[in-house]
This record gives structure tokens, C-alpha cells and sequence, in this order.
């Protein structure tokens, strides 16, 4: 696996998969609601298993789009390894959420429970 390929898994695993389930988890609980105002309106108000379906699709069409772009680039500009900085940016991305629904989640069950 090239060291592109695997930032590229590690980006799915964590923007991707752990965003997606750490937000379905979140949501599960009456008291947390999504911060985000489009994932907020892709989950639905009252969020519903077809809104995390849709906000999967969502987050699918982003990571083509960032995929697609990050080729083109680096296909246009060789040298500047981009295909490297766009997963290591949305890796970045994708822990930060997995942190902050994680600590939400945590906050919101030691109140409650």
C-alpha cells in the first residue's frame, strides 16, 4: 500500500466511519443535538436512520470530490504532494469530530446516567 493509499484509509476510518458513528451514537441521546447546520438538516429534525444514511452519502460525495481534486492537482502540479496533504487535512478533520462527539457523548451520559 502507498503511503497516499494509506492516509486516504485513514481519512475514510476517521472523518468518514468515525464521524458518521460517533454522531449516530450522539444522536441517540435526547439531549445532544448536532452543531453542524448542514449535517444538522441532512440528519432531519428529529434526526432519523435515513438522515445518517443521507449524511453518509454526503460524506461520500465529499471524499470523491476531495479524491478527484487531489488527483487533478497533483496530476497538473507533480511535486507538490497534495495527494498526501488532502487526507492528512481531513484526517485532522475527521479526529477532531470523532474527539468533540466523543466528549459530548461522555459529558451527556455522566449527567444523566
Amino acid at each position: 500500500m502507498t503511503p497516499s493509499s494509506m492516509l486516504w484509509l485513514v481519512a475514510v476510518l476517521t472523518y468518514g466511519v468515525g464521524d458518521l458513528v460517533t454522531t449516530a451514537v450522539g444522536l441517540r441521546c435526547a439531549q445532544i443535538e448536532e452543531g453542524m447546520p448542514v449535517a444538522r438538516r441532512l440528519l432531519g429534525d428529529p434526526p432519523s436512520a435515513w438522515g445518517v444514511a443521507r449524511f453518509g452519502l454526503f460524506k461520500a460525495v465529499l471524499f470523491t470530490v476531495f479524491y478527484l481534486g487531489a488527483v487533478a492537482v497533483a496530476r497538473f502540479a507533480p511535486g507538490t504532494r497534495v495527494d498526501l496533504l488532502v487526507p492528512v487535512v481531513i484526517t485532522v478533520v475527521g479526529v477532531a469530530a470523532v474527539g468533540n462527539n466523543v466528549r459530548v457523548i461522555r459529558q451527556i451520559r455522566r449527567r444523566y446516567h
